[in-house]
This record gives structure tokens, sequence and C-alpha cells, in this order.
């Protein structure tokens, strides 16, 4: 009877079959580890194939896609993520790292369009607050001096920041990047006053036209002389969380 137990044994592990999501799983380390990005990323799809429920593994592969110069299979990689996620939290990490992923290919468009999923998981990532302002902020002309500004993006920009920092008033870099937006819109504004005295000055006696001048002038020196009293407040505010961080710091 032992005998005949131990055979029946043998036969079964004889019999049994090897997992394949484990075979190609440890094959596509092997590839991964030797820097075979492409054939390391084949084998993770077999393996996720066979059991698509290895978030890691998902995430892995999206890794060895992005070495191997494919950006669009690693985003898609990682979206695979998104129905097994466990929280809203999680989902917005996902897309937050899809949006990382076109940020770094310099397409700013595909970019947001992951980010405002992240904030739709998630209205209160920070991080995809972060990274919408600066899309729109370097879409306003924000980020180059020569750049001519662009109103509707800094005013977008500018509200992305004081969703962030509504979320955490403690956001050092949200501050700061607020008032980098604040100082390209109020150079803007001075512009246009200034071409709007020059108007009164050339209108030659149109007195239509002087007084419409005038208005517009004033306008827009309220607007700058108000965006000026942001900027300095923003300023007490950084030196503030500065001086708190340094303070955290040393302690």
């Amino acid at each position: 009877m032992l005998v005949a137990s131990a055979l029946c044994a043998a036969g079964v592990i004889a019999c049994k079959k090897p997992d394949p999501a484990a075979v190609h799983r440890e094959k596509g380390d092997e590839l991964f580890e030797k820097d075979q990005w492409a054939a390391a990323a084949d084998e993770y799809a077999l393996s996720l194939q066979a059991d698509p429920k290895q978030d890691k593994l998902w995430e892995k592969k999206a890794v060895a896609h992005m070495k191997a110069g494919k950006p669009d299979l690693a985003a898609a990689s990682l979206l695979k993520q998104v129905d097994n996620a466990a929280t809203p939290k999680d989902r917005a990490e996902i897309y937050r790292k899809v949006g990382g992923i076109y940020l770094e290919q310099k397409k700013p468009d595909e970019a947001e369009k992951y980010f405002l999923e992240a904030l739709k998981a998630d209205p209160k990532d920070q991080d995809s607050l972060a990274w919408l302002g600066e899309i729109s902020s370097t879409r306003g002309g924000a980020r180059a001096g020569s750049l001519v500004a662009v109103p509707a993006h800094l005013d977008k920009a500018i509200a992305y920041y004081d969703q962030a920092i509504a979320v955490n008033p403690n956001n050092l870099m949200a501050y700061v990047n607020k008032r980098i937006a604040l100082f390209k819109y109020m150079s803007y504004e001075q512009r246009l006053k200034d071409a709007a005295e020059q108007d009164v000055k050339t209108a030659r006696g149109d007195r239509a036209k002087i007084e419409r001048a005038k208005a517009q002038a004033q306008q827009h020196e309220a607007r700058a002389a108000d965006m000026k009293r942001q900027i300095d407040e923003l300023g007490t505010t950084i030196t503030e969380l500065q001086k708190a961080a340094a303070s955290a710091k040393a302690k």
C-alpha cells in the first residue's frame, strides 16, 4: 500500500503542468536583467494573458516598454491596472503615471487628458493639480520671458494652483508657481495699460477715442495693481513657509 501510494503521488507530480504565468514572468525577469526590454515585455504579456491580475507585473511591463522606446504601449499597460484599483487614490495614481509618460514625451495635450482623469478619480490629487497648473502656465507663456502672455491659459493655471493650495495650504511650490504666472499676467496688463495711454496721446482730438482709451488704461492699471498685491502677499507666504521648513529641518 505504501508503494502504491508513493507511485500515485509521483504520478500526480509528474502530470502537474507548470504555471504559464510564472514561467513567462520568470523568463521576462531574466530578459529584463539583461536589458532586453522588448523581449522582456513580450514575456510579461504572455504571463499576463495567463493571469491578468498581476498589478506589479503590468507596471514592470510598462517599464520595459518605456526602456524599449514604446511609450504608448507603456501607457496602455499601466491603464490595465485601473479596473483592479482598490481606491480612488490608487486610480488617480495610475492616471497620473500615464500623464507623466506623455509629459516625458513632450506631449502635453495627451498628458493633460490623464491628469484630468486623475482628478475625476481624486479631486484632491495635489500632484495632478500641480502638473495641470504647469501645463496651463507654460501655454500661457509664464515659463519664457520671450513668449506672449495668453490670459485664458494663465487664468486656468492660477485656478489649478488655487485648488492645490486649498487642498494643502502648506504646498510651497503651488504658491511659487502661482506667483510666476501672476508676474507674467501683470506684465501683460502693464503693457496693455501703456498701449492704451499711447492711444490717448495719438487720438488727436477724437474725444470718444480718448475717453475709451483712458477707460481701458484705468482698467489695465487696476488689474496690474491687484496682481502686484497678490504677488506681494504670495512672497510673504513663501518666505514664511520656507522659514517653517528650515526650522523643522533644523529640529
